[in-house]
């Protein structure tokens, strides 16, 4: 499955694009998983199917920049974009308290860049400027505000829906895929001159349901699902204890941030189990229920508002541009079943931990 997905996306592509993913840069991203640490958590419906890493993720949308771009600099700036990623990702955000934001959880990636001799002879034969590939926010097609698409948040969706929801197959997530296209302006295909966003433009992937079998709501159905596990309560609890954990075992020396920057996930691990202190590790990846909690429940009692991710992607059809709300007839009533998932984001959660690993991660929790 891993495979195909991954072929899907590069296609027939054999450029100098290759040889950057065989640096030791991109290499290490092999070892940091893209689901944030849930390929070791207990409960089964939270554990990616397969292994999905970042550097998938990064070879992913370097090679769907190229093809919707072809353009070395941006396809180099979407390879590049994760280099800086810490073991377990955005469980680093939980860990300082900024699952809000989750903006401030890896390392820059032009210091990363500049430890690699290689990369950057790579860049010098290609004439390619550093500057230019170091903040992928720069490029639209690549990185954009919410609810814009970008490959990014693209790459995000459909590998969730995949490999960890488990809702589509190989080939239903290829009729997805091929309905993206880019625009670097509408060129007069807008007629909406109340939408801002469209009087704006200014580069955005845009939906086109042309010679697919999919069509627009089928996209908007992924991007839910996307949402929709990301907001569990499952996954807000397990990633607000990682939070703690990462904590903990950083405070009692098993590791430090450099150690999640330069081991893999597995040799993180592997440090935690052989140490004297696993028996909180052990309890947390044997969670196997989460609840809302009860007024006279006790154990960890967890508060947790993420970071709400949710797209509203724009579709072309009929020679024009617009907003998939104004065509899609699912879409409110899927936009109503995110907003319950949303509203019961302040209710309380707990899980089923021993006393012991309670009395140990209190200290870290944040009210």
């Amino acid at each position: 499955m891993l495979e195909k997905y991954n072929a899907l996306q590069k296609g027939t592509y054999n450029g100098p694009l290759d040889k950057y993913f065989n640096t030791k840069t991109l290499k290490r991203l092999k070892g940091k998983g893209f689901f944030c640490g849930m390929d070791y958590v207990g409960i089964k419906q939270m554990q990616p199917r397969e292994y999905y890493s970042r550097y998938d993720h990064s070879k992913n949308v370097a090679y769907s920049a190229w093809t919707l771009s072809e353009s070395l600099t941006t396809a180099l700036a979407g390879a590049f974009h994760d280099v800086g990623t810490l073991s377990f990702a955005h469980a680093n955000s939980f860990k300082k308290g900024e699952a809000l934001t989750q903006e401030n959880d890896e390392l820059n990636v032009k210091s990363v860049l500049l430890q690699d001799k290689e990369l950057l002879e790579y860049l010098n034969e290609d004439k390619i400027e550093l500057e230019d590939v170091v903040d992928y926010s720069q490029y639209p097609l690549l990185d954009k505000k919410i609810p814009a698409l970008c490959l990014d948040r693209v790459d995000g969706i459909l590998a969730s829906c995949l490999f960890w929801a488990c809702t589509h197959s190989v080939e239903q997530i290829q009729e997805l895929y091929y309905m993206l296209t880019y625009f670097e302006n509408l060129n007069g295909m807008c007629f909406d001159t109340s939408s801002e966003r469209l009087l704006n433009f200014n580069g955005e992937i845009v939906l086109n349901e042309h010679h697919v079998t999919a069509d627009y709501e089928d996209w908007f159905a992924v991007i839910n699902v996307y949402s929709k596990i990301l907001l569990s309560k499952e996954n807000r609890y397990l990633m607000e204890v990682f939070g703690m954990i990462l904590n903990y075992y950083e405070e009692v020396g098993i590791f430090n941030e450099q150690d999640l920057f330069s081991l893999s996930e597995e040799e993180i691990v592997s440090r935690i189990q052989n140490s004297k202190h696993k028996n909180v590790w052990l309890d947390f990846i044997s969670i196997d229920k989460v609840s809302y909690a009860k007024q006279d429940d006790k154990g960890l009692i967890i508060y947790s508002k993420p970071k709400i991710r949710q797209a509203n992607p724009l579709c072309f059809g009929q020679m024009e541009v617009c907003e998939i709300d104004g065509i899609s007839g699912d879409f409110y009533r899927e936009l109503n079943n995110l907003s319950e998932a949303i509203s019961l984001v302040s209710k309380p959660l707990v899980g089923n931990l021993s006393d012991s690993t309670v009395k140990i991660l209190s200290r870290y929790r944040r009210i």
